[in-house]
């Protein structure tokens, strides 16, 4: 895997989060996990959980809306708090917020800014201190979450998500595909297409040249030209950007969706437990109903 506080999205809390994981690594005691018990903040949890198992690190997790107060911690904050990390030591306590960062340079030479979400930085962070891990590399198709889920790509191009998940595909931990090469896909995000109508598009998909196929997927993409959701860049990334981690049947924006549904069946502190637990163990969301 590459190195992501090595990356030019990185660049402006590298320091902050490398001088984190220096403190955690050398700290003894239990470290505390508070986030709200919300998708983002299981997601932002999941990785430096999988990161303090995989070292045998002692921790304790905790989901609810309060501040953290004695001993060491992590604590995530709220999506409208772009204060980006902030760190101290002694003992080390670590705030992660939202960060606006430079995504890409345009050839122009002009930079282009996006959200560095809390997801992004606790990926960062569990890599750094768990460079090795079985559940850290498990997990890393999850990086681009919060990006997924920032509201970013419902108004504009987010170049932090595109860069980042061209680094998942450079190094191979995630590939890109089409939404008819899904095996397993939700279809509740884009309620203009008839799943008869992508059954059989994906039937004949391995027959088709590159112009066929191309027609087959704008024609099922067609009617969403005339809604106001989604936006040209999150439409893009569903019918031609499917991102679909190791030995997934499903892709990326699927299990965002099965992982929501938890937050429909009970309480917000139970989904979010089960869901950190699930991704835990299996690296996946919930299995399709």
């Amino acid at each position: 895997m590459r190195q992501l506080l090595e990356a030019e999205q990185f660049s402006s809390v590298a320091s902050s989060l490398n001088r984190a994981v220096s403190g955690l690594r050398t700290h003894n005691g239990p470290v505390m996990l508070l986030a709200a018990p919300s998708l983002i903040g299981a997601l932002t949890i999941a990785p430096i959980e999988a990161a303090f198992l995989d070292l045998g690190l002692p921790y304790r997790r905790r989901f609810k809306l309060e501040s953290p107060s004695e001993g060491s911690w992590i604590h995530v904050l709220g999506p409208a708090q772009d204060t980006g990390p902030e760190y101290f030591s002694d003992p080390p306590r670590l705030s992660l917020g939202l960060a606006l960062v430079d995504g890409l340079v345009a050839s122009s030479g002009d930079t282009r800014r996006g959200p560095l979400t809390t997801v992004a930085q606790a990926h960062a962070i569990a890599q750094s201190l768990a460079p090795e891990g079985v559940r850290v590399r498990r997990l890393r198709p999850w990086l681009i979450s919060g990006n997924w889920l920032h509201s970013a790509l419902d108004t504009t191009y987010d170049p932090v998500f595109t860069s980042l998940r061209d680094l998942l595909v450079e190094e191979g931990s995630v590939r890109i595909a089409t939404m008819p090469e899904v095996p397993s896909i939700e279809l509740s995000n884009t309620p203009w297409i008839e799943e008869l109508a992508l059954e059989a598009v994906s039937s004949k998909w391995p027959e088709l040249d590159i112009e066929g196929r191309a027609r087959a997927l704008s024609h099922l993409m067609r009617p969403a030209l005339s809604r106001s959701t989604p936006s040209t860049a999150r439409m893009e990334e569903l019918g031609w950007h499917r991102v679909i981690g190791p030995n997934w049947d499903s892709d990326l924006a699927s299990e965002i969706l099965r992982a929501a549904r938890l937050w429909k069946q009970g309480s917000a502190i139970a989904a979010a437990h089960s869901f950190v637990d699930l991704l835990l163990t299996t690296g996946r969301a919930p299995s399709p109903e």
